[in-house]
């Protein structure tokens, strides 16, 4: 595969590589992970996702073995949100936290949104989702689809969390976030708890050959700390080395790292990953992501563009997966890796070359079909074949 021509050159990425002093604690205590297995032990319909091998892509990509986590399609929802919002309902009902007229509140850029209906819903419980301007109409639809009263917000994902937070003060409703912020922590938590079984299916999955890079996006930090945090608590697994994807726009999580504290990048935050389109770190997830990863990548959109492309379009022996552009983020970092120079300090500090088993996580399908038939052409609608 020959390096990526665009008409306009892409910004350079940034970098930041960070050193640990300590071995990294993580958010969740032994029995927290039972809690969790036992809850998936309990419910059969919580089927794994697969864990793709594309061999082809890895010798293009200069690498040994390249692992798919394909989240494209986690309980028949587009994206792996479905784990955390539906975990942590499920146990605040488990503990009588949770009346049975209860509506459920949350902001998101669509992918949380559309998990929490969905779990309101199953449990037969209301669910009010709140969306900033930049929400694409096609994820709206699909919340609304799920039954949940939409809001939207004049402003960004994070002004829509402020606005969801001060209406469910008011209102005694219940907020279902996955980002954390003061006197908000057990819920996220929860959340990013029920992160971490995409975790265990994929040391499953790969049995006894462990990738040692992964990469995995940032946004508020939920899904990085759920990472980090299982690497923490299962020693018995070589460790990788763990990589924290971002846009240029939005990349708070590099920026925090950077300052050693949560740091907010001001917007507009513009970039077609819509996902992690956040400005503001989870408070929450903060310390288990500074202190478990060992670099942070923001890349340009042209990117995530491209590596779209390659995840629909592989070699004729391997199955296309249809992704959005931040479920594709990971596989655009590795891309950027090989072919922008602004990134060669980070390629060889991390070692990434022949011998490397790299692991990225597809975290979403086709949530914006108009960008998907954009970038990728072909009908949106599609299932991968």
């Amino acid at each position: 595969m020959p390096p990526v021509t665009s008409r306009a050159p892409l910004a350079p990425s940034r970098f930041h590589l960070a050193t640990r002093a300590t071995r990294p604690q993580g958010l969740f205590a032994p029995e927290a992970f039972a809690r969790l297995r036992a809850y998936v032990g309990a419910n059969p319909a919580l089927a794994a996702t697969p864990l793709r091998k594309d061999k082809p892509l890895a010798k293009e990509l200069g690498l040994k073995q390249l692992l798919l986590k394909d989240e494209t399609d986690r309980f028949t929802l587009p994206a792996f949100k479905g784990l955390g919002a539906g975990f942590a309902v499920a146990e605040l009902l488990g503990r009588g936290a949770l009346r049975s007229d209860a509506t459920l509140v949350c902001a998101s850029e669509g992918n949380h949104g559309r998990a929490v209906a969905r779990a309101a819903r199953t449990h037969g419980l209301r669910a009010r989702v709140y969306l900033g301007e930049r929400v694409a109409a096609s994820r709206v639809e699909a919340i609304a689809l799920e039954g949940a009263e939409i809001v939207r917000v004049a402003g960004s994902y994070d002004d829509a969390v402020r606005k969801a937070a001060a209406d469910a003060a008011h209102r005694g409703w219940t907020v279902i976030s996955d980002t954390g912020y003061p006197g908000y922590e057990e819920i996220p938590r929860l959340i990013m708890l029920g992160y971490t079984r995409l975790m265990d299916e994929a040391a499953a999955q790969w049995r006894r050959k462990a990738p040692d890079l992964v990469l995995v996006q940032g946004g508020v930090g939920g899904l990085a700390a759920a990472v980090g945090s299982w690497y923490a608590a299962h020693p018995d697994v070589p460790r990788a080395r763990l990589v924290c994807v971002e846009p240029l726009a939005a990349a708070c999580l590099l920026g925090s790292a950077v300052a050693g504290r949560a740091v907010t990048v001001p917007g507009p935050h513009d970039t077609v990953m819509g996902g992690l389109r956040c400005g503001e770190t989870s408070l929450t997830a903060l310390p288990a992501v500074l202190e478990g990863f060992d670099a942070y990548v923001a890349i340009a959109d042209g990117w995530a563009r491209q590596a779209m492309r390659r995840l629909a379009r592989p070699s004729p022996a391997h199955r296309s997966i249809a992704a959005g552009a931040s479920g594709a983020a990971g596989l655009g970092a590795l891309l950027a890796l090989r072919d922008d120079p602004a990134l060669e300090p980070l390629r060889r500090a991390l070692d990434v070359g022949e011998g490397t088993r790299a692991m990225v996580i597809v975290t979403e399908g086709v949530t914006e079909p108009e960008l998907y038939e954009e970038v990728v052409g072909g009908g949106a609608g599609t299932r991968p074949r």
